[in-house]
């Protein structure tokens, strides 16, 4: 099959208004400039050069040329680096880039919201599902909105389907709605990725509860008292923007981070019950120096996923979380009630997603062995030479890893079936244990989603959309054991 370019969609990604605004901005004063140069040169050819008219036209196409010149030298070092022009420094970078911004403008507005993948010409599903697998999905509908639909793989049917009211939020066409959480009665809960709000719809999709005063993003799970643990970061007082909450100095550098939160949420009333802060809590452990292994200065945490522990072993506590921390390169476990890291779980794991408690002694992980920023060394030659004698290291693909609590030991699940099929995710993507050693796994960036065994690949399907051609980003797809009959 043909492999999905690496994608990230982040909060904010889309068709923005700004978007817009640089196309028609930049529209006008092209066809402004055009037009001056145009009936300059008009009256220069015309004849007006005999008298006073075609000097001063000259004298100005002159003048133009000249100081068309002094910005092209001022743009050649200012992209060397190697002048500083001081306050004219944000002028001249900011013109001299406009065509970009304009093209990636058009761009922008020409193409599908993001929440679409291309199907792949030669993409074949297969379905050798023998039982039903039930799943929890949003996705972008036909008017732009957002659904929340229940699933069965098996046979394609949609049980049930929550619409999410044009009332609850603003929401832009690459604006994702993540995970949602299927409850006892019918009624679900999710949230639009670093934007407000966390809600819960009934099951007619009415609004019971909005919660807007953090940023929610990644992963959202019940606890045994079921209440509600997500993925968040705090607003900055007096506004409503994210703000750099954490900072290091590092010799004469100071460097500014995002930090992230874990949030306990009553599922009731939507009331915020708890807020932990990541930076707060390493820092309270001793554990902030993990900050520097990261591959991102600014965004050094990532946290991804907050498993909690339903029940007590010899390895958790009961109420326990389980943090997956995407550029950490590691899972922390967590003691809200102490406040206390009991462990950190490092080794063969690069980019991680998607946490799951497996079994009272057994984590299930999904490894997506990749780095982050791979893209800038691949397929090319960089600053040196490409060695006539390379070592081959691996050839990487994601995989399901399980780690034992009790011996610290690393399991690859399924590695060759994975890497026969190349099942890459470079971002996000997450795996769910089934009956029968069956696993369900979405492929993210793909939007591939599979079901693998001891047998191999039982299923391989897409979310078909309205768009030919294209079929929908799976947004963290949750499977249920059950749903009830309508």
């Amino acid at each position: 099959m043909t492999a999905h370019p690496l994608a990230y969609i982040g909060p904010g990604g889309g068709v923005t208004l700004g978007a817009l605004v640089v196309i028609l901005i930049g529209g006008v004063v092209l066809l402004a400039f055009g037009f001056i140069v145009w009936l300059r040169l008009k009256r220069f050819f015309r004849g007006e050069g005999k008298g006073k008219w075609g000097l001063k036209v000259a004298m100005q196409l002159v003048v133009f040329l000249a100081v068309l010149s002094a910005f092209g030298w001022m743009s050649k070092h200012r992209a060397k680096k190697d002048r500083d022009f001081g306050v004219f420094n944000g002028w001249v970078e900011a013109l001299s880039g406009f065509p970009d911004s304009f093209e990636a403008s058009v761009e922008e507005v020409q193409a599908l919201p993001q929440t679409f993948v291309p199907t792949p010409s030669d993409f074949v599903a297969l379905n050798r599902l023998e039982a039903d697998v039930l799943t929890l999905t949003a996705y972008s509908n036909a008017a732009d909105g957002r659904d929340i639909a229940v699933r069965n793989l098996r046979t394609g049917e949609e049980l049930h389907r929550w619409t999410v009211p044009d009332t609850l939020s603003p929401l832009k066409p690459h604006w994702r709605m993540h995970h949602p959480l299927l409850l006892e009665d019918k009624s679900v809960v999710s949230f639009i990725t670093n934007r407000t709000p966390l809600f819960r719809l009934d099951s007619a999709s009415n609004v019971v509860w909005r919660q807007d005063s953090l940023s929610f993003h990644h992963a959202l799970n019940p606890d045994a008292d079921g209440h509600l643990w997500v993925c968040a970061m705090q607003w900055e007082r007096g506004g409503r923007h994210i703000g750099y909450r954490g900072r290091y100095v590092m010799g004469n550098k100071t460097v500014q981070f995002l930090d992230n939160s874990v949030a306990r949420i009553d599922a009731v009333t939507g009331h915020i019950l708890e807020v932990h802060s990541m930076v707060e809590v390493l820092q309270a452990n001793g554990l902030d120096h993990l900050v520097l292994r990261s591959g991102d200065a600014q965004d050094p945490l990532h946290l991804n996923d907050v498993e909690p522990a339903l029940t007590g072993s010899d390895h958790f506590a009961r109420g326990d979380l389980f943090l997956s921390f995407r550029n950490l390169q590691c899972v922390l476990q967590f003691r809200p009630s102490t406040g206390e890291v009991i462990r950190v779980i490092d080794g063969p794991l690069a980019a991680q997603h998607d946490v799951d408690i497996l079994n009272d002694s057994t984590l299930a992980i999904f490894n997506n062995n990749t780095q982050e920023n791979v893209g800038e060394y691949t397929n090319k030659q960089d600053k040196y030479p490409t060695s006539k004698d390379q070592v081959q290291l691996a050839h990487y693909h994601s995989e399901i890893t399980l780690y034992d609590l009790s011996s610290g030991e690393f399991t690859p699940l399924h590695r060759d079936l994975m890497a026969a099929e190349g099942i890459m995710t470079f971002s996000e993507g997450l795996q769910e244990a089934l009956p029968g050693d069956m696993w369900f796994l979405e492929e993210q960036n793909s939007g591939i989603l599979w079901v693998v065994g001891p047998d191999g690949v039982a299923y391989r399907g897409v979310h078909p959309s309205h768009h030919d051609g294209h079929h929908h980003l799976p947004n963290w797809t949750r499977v249920l054991k059950s749903f009830p009959a309508e």
